[in-house]
């Protein structure tokens, strides 16, 4: 059996990847903007139906870096804080218009939302 040729991609919205497309056992649930690594076949698909962009293999030394040496990236003190930063962030990646690079928008509102998570337990 020969292995699959695989492209790395970023979605375009938080989804789950069905276990029987990329051959897993469970589905994968997927953030906006996340690099993830599928089957070629899935991957061109999900790209030409503009749901996914082709994308590099992520940084794994400063991808881990980034999570843990920084988990609150923007100052927030409070709950509220916290709050007001993921609408924020999220107004930041809505004005960014479809076809453009979102990358420091994606970047920003994970942050964000980690931080309300770690705020709220």
């Amino acid at each position: 059996m020969t292995a699959l040729k695989k492209k790395w991609v970023a979605f375009k919205g938080n989804l789950t990847i069905p276990a029987k497309m990329v051959g897993e056992e469970k589905d994968t649930k997927v953030q906006t903007g996340e690099p993830v690594q599928v089957p070629a076949f899935y991957a061109d698909s999900v790209v030409q139906d503009g749901i996914a962009e082709h994308c590099d293999a992520p940084k794994k030394k400063s991808a881990a870096k980034k999570s843990k040496s920084q988990p609150a990236e923007p100052k927030v003190n409070t709950l509220a804080e916290a709050k007001a930063a993921v609408t924020e962030a999220q107004a930041a990646l809505d004005s960014v218009g479809l076809g453009k690079p979102a990358g420091a928008e994606i970047a920003a509102l994970k942050i964000a939302t980690d931080t309300l998570d770690a705020l709220q337990g």
